[in-house]
């Protein structure tokens, strides 16, 4: 009774729904497009310098997507996939250098020359800023500055008069 149940449930939704299988082929089909698009913006071309095969016109990079393609017809992963360009051309074909070993080091050297670049400017200023020092005045040079002072308010006051 209950496989009568489930064929008759199949024949009414096959009947209801003629292009579903249609549409679940298309769905998978978007899925390879989109997982396609995503190894495109990562491959660089090998030809032009400085882009990807997703931006790229040139022949090779036109081949390169057609076997993307394939491949993931085929039913390969992205992880293999990447690892049989780089076996193919090496590290540089990938757009991001993977975390490890050496690249690591090429991740982290920029922030730890900005880091340094900015302790040793900062030493450098307190260190500048140290040797301009401030001196009081001693009582001799009062005396010199009294001198003064009194020939500057005899001269504004000629001035004063002349005026």
């Amino acid at each position: 009774m209950k496989c009568k149940i489930i064929v008759a449930g199949l024949m009414l939704l096959i009947l209801l729904f003629p292009n579903l299988p249609i549409i679940a082929n298309l769905h998978a089909e978007e899925e390879l497009e989109k997982t396609a698009r995503e190894l495109y913006e990562v491959i660089m071309c090998p030809i032009c310098s400085g882009q990807t095969i997703a931006q790229s016109n040139s022949g090779t990079s036109i081949q390169m997507r057609n076997l993307i393609l394939k491949k993931l017809h085929r039913g390969e992963t992205k992880e293999e996939i990447l690892q049989y360009f780089v076996s193919k051309y090496g590290e540089r074909i990938i757009a991001k250098p993977s975390k490890k070993g050496f690249n690591l080091m090429l991740w982290f050297l920029p922030f730890v020359f900005v880091a340094s670049m900015a302790i040793a400017i900062y030493f450098l200023l307190h260190r500048w800023s140290a040797g301009v020092r401030t001196e009081t005045v001693s009582h001799t040079q009062d005396a010199h500055l009294a001198e003064y002072k009194e020939r500057l308010e005899k001269e504004l006051k000629e001035f004063d008069e002349r005026s």
